[in-house]
């Protein structure tokens, strides 16, 4: 995942390979464990922009990580995609109910 100008092979480098994974564990099980509203939908999809930005930036104008990175940038998209479509959902959902009442 790493080109090989920028890896160093050390401890330092599989632990923040490893961190990775430990912020998508994290982000799986505050997904899991929380009530979502339209707001919470729309604000985890602003909240994914940076990931888009970290991802063209390390992958095409410093290419510390390798055309392979490219796989987390489609899974961000589709965050994205679902996130937006949760949203939209959600805003009916809420318009719904308020009418109801």
């Amino acid at each position: 995942m790493i080109n090989p100008p920028f890896q160093h092979l050390s401890t330092t480098s599989a632990l923040l390979i490893g961190c990775f994974g430990a912020q998508a564990v994290l982000g799986g099980l505050f997904i899991w464990f929380s009530r979502f509203n339209a707001q919470t939908f729309l604000i985890y999809a602003f909240a994914l922009v940076p990931f888009f930005v970290f991802n063209y930036w390390f992958v095409f104008e410093i290419p510390i990580f390798n055309r392979w990175m490219a796989l987390d940038l489609g899974s961000n998209a589709l965050m994205l995609g679902l996130t937006l479509w949760g949203w939209r959902m959600m805003r009916a959902e809420e318009a719904l109910k308020a009418s109801a009442n």
